[in-house]
């Protein structure tokens, strides 16, 4: 199987303008991901997808390969649907570009569930959420085979009646089978996916299951301005950026 990492990336987040190119321990955000995710020895390649000039000559400064795409996409995914026209692959990986801390074990771990599991078409890392009440989480349920029954920013399951433990959500490397990814971006946005802000839905409001992975790494990744002093913090006891820096 022929696997393929990209990394979507744009300048103009609502969010956090300018975010892919953030410095951290001497490096921009975006080549922290580049080289976290190169460690991943089941990755055949990877491409940083962005419409951005600025994004692509630093990447490219640092020996990443771009792919420009257009301005006008919505979703990162859409952006990385665009970008893999023309390349043979079996499998794609979605790689968030603001996930700094991700561990090249994770994605490896991805990877083995698309190998095993060829029924699956659709598949994404879960995880712990870190705190009830964030809406920046995109939290999940699952059903009893690990497919993902619903996605919400909102707290799910509700703690209304029955208190509860643990909350999962979702580890923004997702992975799609061959041709998959290029129906993604075929269908409109559904209306779950408008009122969550959630793109994935739009795989399940079409009638396709995606598969969890759970994993014990906590995902934190960099959605707000004030999400980048905790990372900076947990990035100097990181062991990771060992092997690239």
């Amino acid at each position: 199987m022929k696997i393929i990492g990209l990394i979507p990336a744009r300048m103009a987040s609502s969010r956090f303008p300018g975010k892919p190119l953030v410095e951290i321990e001497g490096l921009p955000m975006i080549v922290h991901v580049l080289k976290r995710a190169a460690l991943c020895r089941d990755l055949d390649s990877i491409f940083v997808a962005t419409d951005s000039k600025e994004i692509s000559r630093v990447v490219k400064s640092y020996g990443g390969a771009v792919i420009m795409t257009s301005a006008k996409h919505r979703t990162g995914t859409d952006r990385i649907a665009e970008a893999i026209r023309g390349i043979k692959y079996d499998v794609a990986i979605n790689i968030q570009g603001d996930e700094i801390l991700l561990r090249p074990g994770d994605i490896s771990r991805l990877i083995q569930t698309m190998r095993k599991d060829r029924s699956a078409k659709f598949a994404t890392l879960v995880c712990k959420a870190r705190h009830s009440g964030d809406i920046t989480d995109c939290k999940v349920v699952l059903d009893r085979d690990d497919n993902i029954l619903y996605m919400s920013r909102e707290d799910i399951p509700s703690d209304a009646r029955v208190k509860v433990e643990t909350l999962l959500k979702l580890y923004c490397i997702i992975a799609f089978r061959k041709g998959y990814l290029e129906k993604f971006a075929s269908w409109k946005q559904t209306p779950l996916e408008k009122i969550e802000y959630i793109e994935y839905l739009r795989i399940l409001e079409n009638g396709y299951k995606m598969k969890g992975v759970v994993i014990d790494d906590r995902s934190i990744s960099v959605d707000r301005p004030e999400d980048l002093p905790v990372v900076k913090k947990l990035m100097k006891n990181d062991t990771v950026k060992l092997r690239y820096l």
